[in-house]
């Protein structure tokens, strides 16, 4: 409506004072944008006057050629008159014209239009009734257009227009079935203005959809049709030629708002008012506007209809400012755009605050608070989207820096391990060797030794002491190579001291690989039993993990089992899959250090070390699988429950 009554004025230009000389209607064409020929008569607040009145105060000078700016407001009773002279420049003997005459402008009541010709009675060409009694509706809201006339050649004539708004409206005279250009593309404009909003709501409920924001996806839906209830009064005057059937539509488009707005409200509190279930959350919204549903019914008072409207609006503004699922910044920015929208919207409200204001400037600033709520909301949403994309792509990014940190330690302390293997095995071999040569020395240190006592009558007591020292030196050289006289202390001090449950094992490895298992969307299940060893924690828990690692890496599986449970004097840990499994020849390869498939990012170590960790701590340990049936691996031990 605003772009209608802007667009038209613009086009038109300014009207000058001295344009106050009868339309001259030409055969063949019509008339746009004729006020400047019109004079303008306000009436005394709270006086009315009907059309022979008028028609008398006109012929008696009493219209100005322009509206008194002393008495411009918003008012809806019937005090403003405008009077329109015309007269037909056809030739005589030409053909009569068919005519209706156009009125372009905010009105909340239709203009009532009486026709005065030459030779003719006075009648309604707009009105509640023809001069035949039939029904006589508006054709546009903005637009209305009056029924068609006849005037004849050289004949004159005088409308008087009956308006309750104080806007200067735009008139033109048309051939019949003919719309004015200008009238048009201003109604046009209009409506693409109003698909505008729509489409801003549909954006933001489809970006809202896309981001799994529910609440989002309700604001937006809700918006659009508190922008289709702003024009309601618009489609229903077009479309509905009753007055009455009209104003019901109206009121139904406000009530479904009302009820969507409150809904949105309940399902954006509904955890702190425990109300989950959605269908008692429409109940809830559908019993509070029963009150404005009897008014609608009963009372047809618009007033209270209105101001049910603004509470639901405030409560959608109060969702918007706590609920909105963007950023706590973002969110408080857009609650304030649509607090102060509902605000400017109350304010200039015709029924109260805006009666000062004339209905063009109302409906600017309508169609203006409309454009700044949609566009802020759907900004705010987009940047919040755009913001969200960002910290995602960066907290991706520190979790790829921290995996491949993470795979670089691992590197290193496995290089460290093969390292301090190979270094343990040569320090093995060498003792070996040593322990085999204080062996062979020892034969001739015993000989030597009877050697002495043989002789010991000829030798002085002080050589003889020297000497029994010197073979005993020697001889506990040789014992500190052998290990055929003491234990070995490496080994023994990795022995467990006293037992232990083996569910310490599986729900350390558990602990290991719950969140990595989580985010690969892997069920990884843990459970012990009451199984008690020596084996050193550590090895089974190094075994153990690598098994887990294997299974959660290469094997794509869906589900992971980590199981204990002991028969037979012997205790057990399985780590089973359901993955892809393996054939025999994949199955031996992966026991071969260093050995993986084209597809693995891995060293080939973690089989070869279950295999050493095995070897070094006196387990067991088997592997099967086969090809789609998953693969199993065993840790099997000796029992000791102390």
């Amino acid at each position: 409506m605003t772009l209608l009554v802007f667009g038209a004025a613009f086009l038109a230009g300014p009207a000058t004072a001295q344009e106050h000389a009868p339309v001259q209607l030409e055969p063949g064409r019509s008339h746009e944008m004729v006020e400047g020929s019109a004079r303008y008569l306000v009436t005394p607040q709270g006086t009315e006057i009907d059309f022979d009145e008028a028609l008398v105060r006109y012929r008696a000078g009493a219209f100005s050629p322009k509206l008194d700016a002393a008495n411009r407001g918003e008012f809806h009773d019937w005090r403003v008159w405008i009077a329109l002279p015309f007269e037909s420049v056809a030739s005589e003997g030409a053909y009569p014209m068919r005519r209706v005459i156009g009125i372009g402008g905010i009105f909340v009541r239709v203009p009532r239009v009486h026709l005065a010709c030459d030779g003719e009675p006075s009648s309604e060409i707009l009105a509640s009734q023809t001069r035949q009694g039939g029904p006589l509706s508006a054709r546009y809201f903005t637009y209305s257009r009056s029924q068609s006339f006849t005037i004849e050649p050289g004949q004159s004539c005088l409308a008087l227009i009956n308006t309750a708004s104080s806007d200067n409206p735009n008139i033109g005279i048309f051939r019949e079935g003919e719309l004015g250009t200008r009238q048009v593309v201003a109604v046009l404009l209009k409506g693409g203005f109003t698909a505008t909003l729509l489409i801003i709501g549909l954006i933001l409920a489809i970006v809202s959809y896309l981001t799994s924001r529910p609440l989002g996806v309700l604001i937006g839906m809700a918006y659009s049709l508190t922008m289709l209830q702003n024009e309601a009064s618009l489609f229903t005057t077009t479309f509905i030629p009753d007055p009455l059937a009209a104003r019901e539509a109206w009121e139904n488009i406000t009530l479904v708002t009302i009820f969507t707005m409150l809904n949105v409200f309940l399902f954006g509190f509904r955890r702190k008012l425990r109300l989950e279930n959605g269908i008692l959350r429409m109940g809830l919204a559908a019993l509070a506007i029963l009150p404005v549903i009897a008014i609608a019914r009963n009372s047809n008072a618009t007033p209270d209809i209105i101001w049910a409207f603004y509470l639901a609006l405030f409560l959608f503004a109060i969702t918007i400012a706590w609920r909105f699922p963007i950023a706590p910044r973002l969110r408080a920015v857009a609650g304030l755009i649509l607090f102060s929208s509902a605000i400017g919207a109350v304010a200039i409200e015709p029924y109260y605050l805006g009666r000062d204001l004339s209905d063009l400037t109302i409906e600017w600033f309508r169609d203006a608070i409309r454009l700044v709520a949609g566009l802020g909301m759907l900004l705010l949403l987009l940047v919040d989207v755009l913001q969200t994309r960002r910290e995602r792509a960066r907290m991706f990014a520190e979790r790829i820096e921290a995996l491949e940190m993470q795979a670089e330690t691992d590197r290193r302390l496995l290089e460290a391990e093969r390292e301090y293997a190979r270094a343990r095995e040569a320090a093995m071999r060498t003792k070996a060797q040593l322990a085999a040569a204080s062996h062979d020395i020892r034969q001739p240190i015993v000989g030597l030794r009877a050697a002495v006592a043989s002789e010991a009558e000829r030798l002085s007591p002080g050589l003889q002491s020297r000497l029994g020292q010197a073979i005993d030196y020697l001889e506990h050289l040789t014992r500190e190579y052998s290990d055929r006289e003491e234990p070995n202390p490496t080994v023994q001090l990795e022995q467990q001291d006293k037992p232990y449950p083996i569910e310490l094992v599986t729900a350390a490895v558990g602990n290991m690989f719950e969140g990595e298992a989580k985010e690969a969307g892997v069920e990884l299940e843990v459970s012990g039993c009451g199984c008690e060893t020596r084996v050193p924690a550590l090895a089974l828990i190094r075994a153990t993990s690598n098994l887990v690692a294997n299974a959660l890496r290469h094997a794509d599986p869906s589900a992971v089992m980590v199981t204990a449970n002991s028969e037979e004097g012997r205790c057990e840990i399985r780590v089973s899959d359901d993955g892809r499994g393996m054939d025999p020849s994949t199955l031996a390869a992966a026991r071969v250090p260093g050995a993986k498939s084209d597809s693995s990012d891995g060293d080939g170590l973690g089989l070869a070390i279950v295999n050493d960790l095995a070897a070094r701590h006196e387990f067991e340990f088997s592997l099967s699988s086969q090809p789609g049936a998953g693969t199993l691996a065993v840790i099997s031990f000796i029992q000791d429950n102390g």
